[in-house]
């Protein structure tokens, strides 16, 4: 995968519900330069912003580029502030796109292959269950999200994803060996662990998990599972633990881990809405899509070469291909010789070492170093500060 971790699930949140705002674009860019329909929302002038940092200072290296439309070289260096660090701006592509493809991975997970048809769409993605960057799509017309079941759940179970109160899937290993117990998460739920002496109840459910430092209470910054988390307490004789599990870590990100056995939840974030879906995949098949249907939860084995339909109905997905043991990796490569979606070849230089990176328009680039974050954008110059 690229390492600026460009995400498929922006990027086709674009395709989707930008179909009508991409023809009313081409209409009114008809004035622009010839053959190059996006100029006026995309070409320059541009610049090139390095900081260490969100607050850090920045430095700022205008770009001169002689035909927007051509690809070609270039060479100069933006320096770091304070450090021996510098970024070499190395070629200029007016169009650049991406491809993603699976591959097998012995440590990877369920990923699948979406086909989204429609007015002017006409794409296909992947999903990766493992890769929270790709595990899913979502636009205003609707939504799809992949999730996975690390252990062949029953129908019982299944069934009761469609509770309206039920908001994911809690796994609990109560040794190193053997297969996780399986529950759904419902706030208020308490269960007793078979073949031990733990009862466990599900306290709380957050959407968008926050924690004010100071009087340590935890609060939802929103309704959108942003950082899905649940509070569970275990009880057995006179012990007793009372633990936050959070959906986006596999384990609790925090040092200290209270539990005496090892749990993970899984979200299950169906909105409120047409046109939602969770595609849910077992160890084996068959594979389940979780939706809502006049305002109900549904969910229903999915079948090859069927359609199902966004909100708007001149919108759908297929399931074209699901495979296990997998993972998804983008690759970029030269697109036409027309701007379309342009970007900068550039080198980060430090000390010894270089990494070559790709800039593309309006997308910061993160590169994570012991010392912080130097953060990378090409961009258009802001409106200030065109000479």
């Amino acid at each position: 995968m690229h390492t600026n971790r460009r995400s498929l699930v922006r990027g086709t949140a674009r395709t989707i519900a930008g179909v009508s705002i991409l023809v009313a674009a081409c209409a009114t860019g008809a004035s622009a330069k010839a053959g190059s329909p996006h100029h006026e929302f995309l070409g320059g002038p541009w610049e090139v912003l390095v900081t260490m940092g969100h607050e850090g200072a920045a430095m700022r290296m205008p770009l001169s580029i002689a035909d927007e439309s051509k690809p070609q070289g270039l060479k100069a260096v933006v320096p770091v502030m304070g450090t021996p660090m510098k970024v070499k701006l190395e070629r200029y592509l007016p169009d650049v796109t991406w491809e993603t493809t699976p591959v097998e991975d012995p440590n990877g997970g369920p990923v699948a292959k979406l086909s989204l048809r429609g007015e002017g769409l006409l794409q296909d993605v992947w999903l990766c269950a493992r890769d929270r960057e790709k595990q899913s799509i979502t636009a205003h017309v609707g939504s799809v999200a992949i999730r996975e079941l690390p252990v062949q759940t029953e129908g019982q179970v299944l069934q009761e994803l469609t509770d309206p109160e039920v908001v994911g899937i809690l796994l609990v290993w109560l040794s190193d060996a053997g297969s996780p117990l399986v529950y759904t998460v419902k706030p208020g739920k308490t269960v007793s662990l078979a073949g031990s002496p733990w009862k466990l109840s599900m306290l709380r459910y957050v959407p968008h998990y926050s924690v004010d430092r100071q009087t340590k209470e935890v609060t939802s910054l929103s309704d959108k599972p942003e950082n899905p988390a649940i509070e569970i307490r275990v009880e057995g004789g006179k012990q007793k633990y009372q633990q936050w599990l959070w959906s986006l870590f596999a384990s609790s990100p925090h040092l200290k881990q209270q539990l005496p056995f090892r749990a993970r939840f899984v979200d299950f974030p169906l909105e409120a809405g047409a046109g939602r879906y969770i595609l849910t995949v077992p160890p084996r098949a068959p594979s389940y899509l979780l939706h809502l249907t006049d305002g109900k939860k549904q969910i229903e084995q999915v079948q090859p070469g069927k359609r199902y339909p966004f909100e708007d109905k001149r919108y759908s997905f297929g399931v074209d291909e699901v495979r296990l043991g997998a993972r998804v990796v983008s690759t970029w490569k030269e697109g036409s010789a027309v701007l379309l979606n342009p970007a900068v070849v550039a080198t980060i230089i430090q000390s010894t070492s270089a990494q070559q990176i790709l800039l593309e328009l309006g997308k910061p680039y993160h590169h994570k170093m012991p010392s912080g974050t130097l953060v990378v954008l090409y961009r258009r110059v802001p409106d200030g500060s065109k000479s």
